[in-house]
């Protein structure tokens, strides 16, 4: 059996600002500027100096001999962290991915880099690039959803969209910081080819595809080993295997000693202090100590010599040596252009997931009752610590400073006054009232959530992860007293992550809502009332709470950094969300990539081609309604039988297509090599099997794919030309094949 090795580097060219200047480039220039720094400017460099306590959340010294400024870092996915109120209020990650549009996730990462290089800020702390593998767990809706590519492929535009405008982005937590409890003092137990193909997947492809200059080392240990201390991964597969050029950074308050941590590879001490403090300013396990363990041998001169090249070249790869703007956090971005793109992604990222009836969108009513205390105004609350009116973002350091949040009740009233609807309304999670107002109305939408956030946080008995999967303040039951009076019920929901629906077969329409930021009113009711047409997906897997394989945990609490830790047993290995219930058999509620419309498609003509870049893949999608729509073709992969104890089907290509009622139009979907392959555990590397074949799955989510061919896993030589492999060695890793023409 014959396998080819394809971990390879991806080459691409953007007239941007960041990716102006090549990784060589930049090195070149950084190992200058460095040639003169003496050990204790160069400590300066890695150690964080204001331990929170500054205008950003993250600071480094300036070297005035140099003229170099210091370094400013801020949260955070969401958009620009305390910036009170000046700053855009964006949609939750999860939010971002269920549109499963990449230029509109491009579109969202430019104009947040945008809003960061305006204040002076060098590192934009985002993307979360974690997976999604238990649907309590807290920062869920901080990243990207279940499924490894999709979480790559999303982490790759909104990188390279923040750093076109000359902002370093962060991809983190690296690696395995999947749960909050315990996330300082726990261990994910990741088996080898798990860790490669799931958890180090996203980051992988930030590396090779995104090129970001910045990733940041999780709380959590990896295996037994804290991954600020962890050598394996940080040098001898990030830094090593992924060939990763630029620097790392830990978490806030994550390193708890000098010579395993900055042994191990870390560059970048955040915030510096050895706690949280204005009492733990210049009181550092890195500072001087770094010195000292140079003196004693620790650790050779050369990794202090490589943390702070590292640095320099990301700032030069980044464009940031020269002409940065001083920081300012409260220069004023929040533009119409932000506010409309903010209230475009919430409309797109809704997620229809019943329709009875075509209930929606709204029309020939005379009456809409809008209940729930979801539908009101938010109450603002430090770090989001409250959930008090419409839920647009979940809480902690991923959140921002609202300076608005257009409210559903709001919004719905001004727009039913176009369609002279009457609006009835009862503002509190009221089960009594809720069903009092709705029982003369001809419409009755109920507007429900829950939340979730960081660990330091608790919010109603929630410490980060959510206790449960049910709704919050008695929303099953406001649910059911609506419906019991009212037979045209929708149900909105605001949450993180999939929730308990008890009331599925009670209501005729709902609506997945997500955290939609600060216009979520607005794109709510935009597809309520059909002046946007849904096209969200999900990007996970909705079922109930004890059909996954994994669940978060609920222990004591432990102190961060010690031998004592939660143990996360990783046991399902591969078999993730879609693929776990692909192997058992389970019928999830709703399938990942799951996501209704307001009119139908069809997919045809399937067609795939393996060629030398990878598999070529064809179809023809028709909008067989009524309305202009979006549809997402999803493209999932068996692989070949020569490939054991595998998934049955893996998620690998998708676009979005918009089509005019009755409009066909062919979609190309390139699956590269990368992701024609699998991690050898033995080779220590991506393989890609060329006996066999690859059946070739089309369709619109997990469970609905109609279309299917086959191809043979290695046909692009023809049969009078003789395969040859082409060893290119980088790292050690060979990296292409080809094909020898006679």
């Amino acid at each position: 059996m014959k396998f080819t090795s394809v971990l390879s580097t991806v080459a691409f060219l953007f007239a941007t600002k960041s990716l102006a200047m090549t990784w060589e480039e930049a090195d070149a220039k950084a190992r200058e500027w460095c040639a003169d720094l003496t050990n204790e400017e160069k400590i300066s460099l890695v150690t964080g100096r204001e331990n929170m306590t500054g205008v950003c959340v993250g600071s480094i010294d300036p070297i005035e001999r140099k003229g170099f400024k210091g370094l400013c870092l801020q949260d955070g996915p969401a958009g620009v962290r305390f910036a009170k109120g000046t700053a855009t209020s964006w949609q939750a990650a999860i939010n971002t991915a269920s549109t499963f549009d990449r230029a509109l996730l491009r579109k969202v990462g430019e104009a947040q880099g945008n809003e960061f290089y305006q204040r002076g800020i060098n590192f934009a702390l985002a993307p979360g690039m974690n997976i999604q593998r238990a649907p309590a767990s807290g920062r869920i809706w901080e990243s990207y959803g279940e499924d490894p590519f999709l979480a790559g492929q999303c982490g790759i535009e909104v990188i390279k969209g923040i750093q076109s405008q000359g902002v370093i982005a962060t991809a983190k937590h690296f690696v395995g910081n999947d749960q909050e409890n315990n996330r300082g003092a726990s261990s994910s137990n990741i088996p080898e080819q798990a860790l490669w193909e799931v958890y180090m997947e996203p980051f992988y492809r930030a590396v090779n595809d995104g090129s970001v200059n910045s990733i940041m080392a999780a709380y959590n240990a990896v295996n037994g080993t804290y991954s600020v201390q962890n050598k394996r991964l940080l040098t001898d597969y990030l830094k090593g295997k992924m060939d990763f050029q630029g620097m790392v950074m830990s978490d806030w308050w994550a390193i708890y000693d000098v010579e395993k941590s900055f042994g191990a590879g870390m560059d970048m001490n955040m915030p510096g202090g050895k706690q949280w403090g204005p009492n733990f300013i210049g009181n550092s396990y890195w500072g001087e100590h770094i010195q000292e363990c140079i003196d004693n041998g620790v650790f050779p001169q050369e990794r202090l010599d490589d943390a702070a090249l590292r640095i320099i070249r990301s700032l030069y790869k980044a464009g940031q040596m020269e002409n940065f703007p001083d920081v300012n956090l409260y220069v004023d971005t929040l533009t119409d252009e932000n506010i409309a793109l903010n209230r475009k992604v919430g409309a797109d990222s809704n997620v229809l997931l019943k329709n009875d009836e075509s209930v929606l969108p709204i029309k020939g009513v005379k009456k809409i009752a809008v209940i729930g205390k979801d539908s009101m105004p938010t109450k603002f609350c430090d770090d989001m610590n409250c959930a008090d009116g419409t839920l647009a973002l979940g809480w902690g350091s991923g959140t921002t400073d609202f300076k608005y949040v257009i409210d559903p009740l709001s919004a719905i009233t001004e727009r039913a006054k176009k369609d002279n609807i009457e609006i009835v309304s009862s503002g509190e999670d009221d089960a009594e009232a809720g069903a009092e107002v709705a029982k003369d109305a001809d419409l009755a939408i109920v507007f429900v959530q829950a939340d979730s956030g960081e660990e330091y946080i608790t919010v109603e008995g929630n410490k980060g992860d959510r206790r449960n999967l049910d709704l919050w303040h008695g929303g099953n039951e406001l649910i059911d007293a609506v419906a019991s009076v009212n037979k045209n019920t929708i149900v909105v929901i605001h949450a993180p992550g999939p929730v308990n629906v008890p009331f599925l077969d009670k209501v005729k329409g709902i609506i997945f809502a997500g955290m939609p930021g600060q216009e979520t009113g607005h794109a709510i009711t935009d597809v309520l009332f059909g002046d946007v047409n849904p096209s969200g997906h999900l990007p996970y897997t909705w079922a109930p709470r004890e059909d996954y394989p994994t669940d978060v945990k609920y222990d004591a609490g432990l102190p961060g950094g010690g031998e004592k830790m939660t143990q996360y047993d990783y046991d399902e290995g591969l078999f993730i969300g879609y693929r776990w219930f692909d192997k058992q058999g389970i019928e999830p509620t709703f399938a990942f990539g799951y996501g209704l419309s307001y009119t139908t498609f069809e997919y045809s003509n399937l067609e795939a081609e393996m060629e030398e870049d990878g598999l070529h893949v064809t179809l023809t999608v028709t909008n067989t309604g009524d309305v202009a729509g979006a549809a997402v073709p999803m493209i999932f992969l068996s692989f070949p039988d020569v490939v054991k104890d595998y998934p049955s089907r893996l998620f690998k290509g998708f676009d979005k297509v918009m089509l005019e009622a009755g409009e066909s139009k062919e979609v190309n979907i390139l699956v590269d090599n990368h992701d024609l392959s699998y991690f050898d555990v033995d080779a220590m590397e991506f393989v890609q099997p060329e006996e066999g074949e690859y059946t070739v799955f089309a369709g619109s989510n997990a469970r609905d794919l109609p279309l299917k061919t086959t191809v043979p896993a290695a046909n692009y030589c023809d049969s009078d030309e003789e395969e040859f492999i082409l060893f290119i060695i980088i790292s050690d890793v060979i990296i292409s094949k080809g094909c020898s023409f006679l």
